[in-house]
């Protein structure tokens, strides 16, 4: 019994340590969301100051069609995003949502604006995600192999696989970029809707940031669901390497107890299961109802 406190309170420092690894993630992703705001936002006030006379912006002039001019500064803009960012394939499919061409009007060019800083704000959430869940399924299988003193490796192929598994019906990449599209076409809402009204952006633009802080809150929680996932999925690797196929051999589900911990966590800690059966989702780390902290 002294051996399994022991093993339960190093588990225990573990999930405290990794806690800290995913807040300074969390934060560099809420720095990636703060700059699309900031550029955002910038182009909507850049619109309004363009084509507003003294009584506002009216739906005809928002309407009225583009210069030559205009679509080559936003090409510009778009050129240099795609050399500087070093965009994915579906970064550069995404910014080509919205076509340039001399028939689209100013308000369909804020929106090209809009639509290119948020592709740059999802395609960095991307490798950021990339980056890190790598690092950590290949942190914990090394970590593994320490503690069960056994020669445990992980292929990249096998890397790759686990990390941009599908998990409840989508994968982590898909659900940032579908969350960008949501982002976009309520930003576009929100801008129909203030120029029908013929209202000072000032009016509203703290809707444009509650809307940003959703894909924030988005973000963090994918980004702890996910690690958990990674994490539990190359200890289970590690755990059956060493087991050799042992119908017998057990894990304990260890939970940190805290404010942030689900029902369904709390119920399974201190659980033992056969390492045959673990399950992601089921009896191992992240649970259905966990999008807040859930490491095993």
């Amino acid at each position: 019994m002294a051996e399994e406190s022991y093993w339960v309170k190093r588990e225990k420092e573990h999930i405290k340590r990794e806690q800290m690894k995913d807040e300074e993630v969390s934060q560099r992703l809420r720095e990636i969301i703060d700059q699309a705001l900031r550029e955002s936002e910038k182009e909507i006030q850049a619109f309004y100051a363009s084509y507003a006379d003294s009584r506002g912006l009216t739906p005809a002039e928002a309407k009225q069609r583009v210069s030559e001019m205009d679509i080559q500064r936003y090409e510009k803009m778009a050129a240099r995003y795609v050399r500087e960012r070093e965009f994915s394939a579906e970064a550069n499919e995404m910014l080509h949502t919205y076509n340039t061409n001399m028939y689209i009007n100013r308000q369909e060019l804020l929106m090209m604006y809009l639509n290119a800083h948020l592709v740059a704000m999802a395609d960095e959430q991307t490798k950021t995600f990339q980056a890190y869940l790598e690092q950590a399924g290949i942190g914990e299988v090394l970590r593994q192999a320490g503690i069960l003193g056994a020669d445990i490796t992980i292929t990249t192929a096998t890397l790759q696989s686990l990390v941009g598994a599908s998990f409840y019906g989508a994968t982590w990449s898909t659900r940032i970029w579908d969350d960008m599209e949501a982002l976009r076409g309520e930003l576009e809402t929100i801008i129909n809707s203030s120029i029908i009204r013929g209202v000072h952006p000032n009016r509203f633009i703290s809707k444009v940031r509650e809307r940003f802080d959703v894909t924030d809150f988005e973000a963090r929680r994918l980004l702890i669901t996910e690690v958990s996932r990674v994490q539990v999925e190359a200890q289970k690797l590690s755990f059956k390497a060493l087991t050799d196929g042992d119908p017998e051999a057990e894990y304990e589900y260890v939970a940190m107890i805290d404010h942030r911990t689900s029902r369904e966590c709390r119920g399974m800690d201190g659980k033992r299961f056969k390492v045959s059966e673990m399950a992601v989702g089921i009896n191992a780390p992240p649970l259905p109802e966990l999008y807040s902290i859930a490491h095993p």
